[in-house]
């Protein structure tokens, strides 16, 4: 493990001295943004494709969720506009460092240094950069659902053309609503904390895979979390936007916009039942009583 830390500081550090501090941070968020979310969206739209009748099996609202439907041309259109955003995202998040750092002569928005995180750091700021990714995401997405917002029209008549999620339409949108509902409250908190750019590059790695996974519309998902979130996110889009706003539910739970039925403590008990939960503690429990049991016959003989 030394011998490992020893190699990524000394690449790290390598990499930092040999280019650009902007190029680094460009560079490293579009890599993690094509590995954690481009390519497992991109095959799990060649699965939906070329094996419809296999994915159509696990998905969440079956037939009505297979990208086939809408057709080739739809398809490449939403692909491509998914790819510009992203695009456009890591963009925006250049353009900021580089108005700060060149144009206004402050520091850097992240830190950008050869010292590495520590561990305990990158998780504090991980778990900070989640919570307030969280509270931020709901008021900014009920605000695109608002009538008298003008860019109700749009992410409406984008994004919510789909009547469920499927590959990819986690980041098909008109490019501002989808910079305000899912660059913003990524972005901000690593802003405002000044993450170290390798946290930055951890927390979009997180949220990326679980973009890919939520949005694809798979009733089946890793994790007892990201079932529950697949189920809501096809329930907001079921429902024309009129609830679920948020990431994991809770705000929509303690606010009142749950729809599709179920909370955030209701997905987490059926995610447990699915995995065999009860069967698996009840197993423990009757193992554990019938070693003490054991324990006392055994106790008992040694008496006599």
């Amino acid at each position: 493990t030394s011998l490992n830390l020893l190699f990524f500081y000394l690449t790290w550090s390598t990499l930092l001295l040999s280019h650009p501090p902007l190029r680094v941070e460009a560079l490293g968020a579009l890599f993690i943004r094509l590995i954690f979310y481009v390519l497992p969206s991109t095959l799990f739209l060649a699965f939906d494709l070329s094996v419809p009748s296999l994915s159509v099996e696990i998905k969440n609202q079956g037939n009505a969720a297979l990208p086939g439907r809408y057709g080739n041309t739809r398809v490449a259109k939403l692909v491509g506009w998914s790819l510009f955003n992203v695009v456009l995202a890591v963009g925006l998040q250049t353009g900021i460092e580089w108005v700060m750092t060149d144009v206004l002569h402050f520091r850097s928005a992240l830190r950008i240094t050869t010292t590495l995180p520590m561990p305990w750091e990158m998780i504090k700021d991980v778990s900070k950069g989640l919570l307030l990714r969280g509270l931020l995401t709901y008021p900014l997405h009920a605000l695109l659902h608002r009538p008298t917002n003008p860019l109700s029209h749009l992410h409406n008549n984008w994004s919510h053309s789909l009547k469920h999620p499927i590959p990819f339409s986690a980041t098909y949108d008109h490019p501002l609503p989808h910079l305000l509902h899912r660059f913003l409250p990524l972005y901000l908190p690593a802003l405002l904390f000044r993450f170290h750019v390798l946290t930055y590059d951890l927390l979009l790695a997180l949220v990326s895979l679980e973009e890919a996974f939520v949005y694809s519309g798979y009733s089946v998902q890793p994790g007892m979390l990201l079932g529950g979130m697949a189920r809501r996110a096809d329930a907001h889009w079921g429902s024309g936007g009129k609830g679920n706003y948020g990431v994991w539910g809770v705000l929509d739970w303690v606010l009142g916009t749950v729809v599709g039925g179920g909370d955030v403590g209701e997905d987490v008990r059926e995610e447990w039942k699915k995995r065999g939960g009860d069967e698996g503690v009840k197993g423990l429990m009757d193992g554990v009583g019938g070693k003490l049991k054991g324990a006392k016959s055994g106790n008992g003989k040694q008496k006599k």
